[in-house]
């Protein structure tokens, strides 16, 4: 049996797999990624990429452009209630005005596109970065040693089995995950919580919404709730109880076209069925996201319901956090040590976000809450404070003396602490403005205060010395802070400077001058790494 070798085996190839395999293949370790499937889905699945994931997918080639054209000028989804579509008396649920989301950062609060789409777009970029992407391909058994990861993968279409060895091996196979069963990790949490069922279809609704509306519409008391995306086809998800005795065998299409129509409130509207299928809604977090060279993440190692939409946008940051990990090791740039940080990072904030979901789920029918008030701050919604306040803990951060332990902090008021997501500061380079932002993602960056020269000349040298990848600017020298706010949001003085790490999360600062600025850097980063 042949034997092929790859740095890097990523089983699974929806929004985990295949942000893990573009952004490896980014930074110069191209992967191998198999997928199961024979095709990829064109059904849209999930929706929506927050702040948090579009800053970090849009450090990837081609993904900001790809993802822009395909938002073009999607709005801001709009909920409501209604007894149907057509009830002229919908109540709509707004999203909150003050304070103005669009102050954390230069993206959008919410890039509003589908699942479907943004996977194409991974595609897309991780084979033109290099990866090579195998569908109608499955592992159907793995082993593993102190050196390697060696899988056996069989093609759906021939049955021929070969064999691949690799450094490690990324799970992103779902909630269900082959992967983590054939490694006996247990999970935690409530396990299947409820079921849906997502009914896709095609209907001219221009009578009852605007043509390209962005809608979430609940119809209480019906179990029905619909998604609206602006495109050509649609969806209404539905409750499904197996067990009150209903089967998959109950949504023939004749049902679904009722159900559709009931939920339009227009029992006469031409109906174009297209699809339906069956959504386990669950509360799922795996006991570790490690065994030896093999590393869960996404729905692999945690899921939850999908009514703030967050599941996905958990996968997407697990998959770019695991990735500049495994690329910093692979390249000789950190030792294996860096990627025990990966759980004790991710594990609890992940926890976080399943905990507010289950809840969010208590008081929600289909996917439409039924009360929405983030004025509220014990309101189960989806909150800035959870995906961009966030705070890290683990030997990859130099946690200070003064910290105060917590796990999230305002992003509208951040301190700049190590651990936490760098601010967004607007700066302008000529007659360009940029984020700070833009400055993150291909390695380690050192951000230093307009009166802090040596700390530039000290990173370039550090980074000559040590073979890592560390640019460095200077805040005040190309870049410029015309709203004077870089020192104050990142907590540190003109003469002080900030270590940001590949994934814009604060791995260190200095608040003033150092006495030796090349010393400090090379210490700071050798632990860091785990050199």
């Amino acid at each position: 049996m042949s034997v092929q070798r790859v740095p890097v085996l990523v089983v699974g190839g929806a929004y985990t797999g295949l942000t893990t395999a573009l952004s490896l293949a980014a930074r110069g370790v191209p992967p191998l990624l198999v997928e199961r499937r024979p095709a990829p889905s064109t059904l849209p699945k999930a929706w929506g990429l927050n702040t948090r994931s579009q800053e970090l997918l849009n450090t990837l080639p081609g993904v900001a452009r790809r993802i822009r054209a395909a938002i073009a000028d999607a709005q801001w989804p709009r909920m409501s209630h209604g007894l149907s579509l057509a009830d002229p008396e919908r109540r709509y649920l707004d999203p909150p005005t003050e304070p103005d989301p669009q102050e954390l950062s230069s993206v959008p609060p919410l890039a509003w596109i589908s699942q479907a789409q943004v996977e194409a777009i991974l595609r897309a970029g991780a084979e033109e970065a290099g990866a090579d992407v195998r569908s109608g391909t499955e592992m159907v058994a793995l082993t593993q040693d102190e050196e390697k990861v060696t899988a056996t993968l069989r093609e759906a279409a021939t049955g021929r089995e070969y064999l691949v060895e690799a450094d490690y091996l990324v799970a992103a196979d779902g909630n269900t995950s082959p992967t983590r069963d054939m490694l006996g990790i247990a999970v935690e949490g409530s396990g299947v919580i409820g079921h849906m069922y997502i009914l896709t279809f095609r209907a001219d609704l221009t009578r009852y919404v605007k043509p390209g509306a962005v809608e979430v519409i609940g119809m209480p008391g019906s179990g029905s709730s619909f998604i609206l995306d602006g495109s050509e086809r649609h969806t209404l998800w539905v409750d499904y109880f197996p067990e009150r005795g209903e089967t998959p065998e109950d949504f023939t299409e004749a049902r679904c076209v009722e159900r559709i129509r009931s939920a339009i409130g227009d029992p006469a509207i031409d109906v174009t069925f297209v699809n339906a299928r069956f959504f386990p809604i669950n509360h799922k977090l795996a006991e570790r996201f490690r065994e030896g060279r093999v590393f869960l993440a996404g729905d692999a190692a945690h899921a939850c319901p999908p009514n703030g939409g967050q599941g996905g946008n958990l996968a997407i940051q697990d998959a770019y956090d695991l990735s500049w990990r495994l690329a910093l090791v692979l390249t000789g740039q950190a030792g294996p040590g860096l990627l025990d940080t990966y759980e004790t990072e991710r594990r609890p904030v992940v926890d976080i976000t399943l905990r507010r979901e289950v809840e969010l789920a208590k008081i929600s029918e289909g996917r439409v809450p039924a009360s929405y008030n983030p004025a509220d701050p014990d309101a189960p919604v989806p909150m800035p404070k959870e995906y961009l306040g966030f705070r890290y803990r683990s030997h990859a951060v130099r946690i200070e003396a003064d910290d105060d332990g917590s796990r999230q902090e305002d992003p509208w008021n951040p301190t700049g602490r190590p651990g936490g997501r760098a601010p967004h500061v607007a700066l302008t380079d000529g007659p360009r403005e940029v984020s700070t932002h833009d400055l993150f993602g291909r390695g380690f960056v050192l951000l230093a205060g307009r009166d802090a020269p040596r700390w530039v000349a000290a990173a370039e040298k550090v980074a000559r010395d040590l073979g890592v990848v560390l640019d460095a600017h200077r805040i005040g020298d190309r870049f410029l802070d015309s709203g004077s706010l870089w020192c104050d949001r990142y907590g540190v003085e003109p003469t002080g400077a900030t270590l940001v790490r590949p994934d814009a999360v604060v791995a260190w600062r200095s608040k003033t001058a150092a006495g030796d600025p090349e010393g400090d850097l090379t210490e700071v980063l050798t632990a860091i790494l785990t050199r």
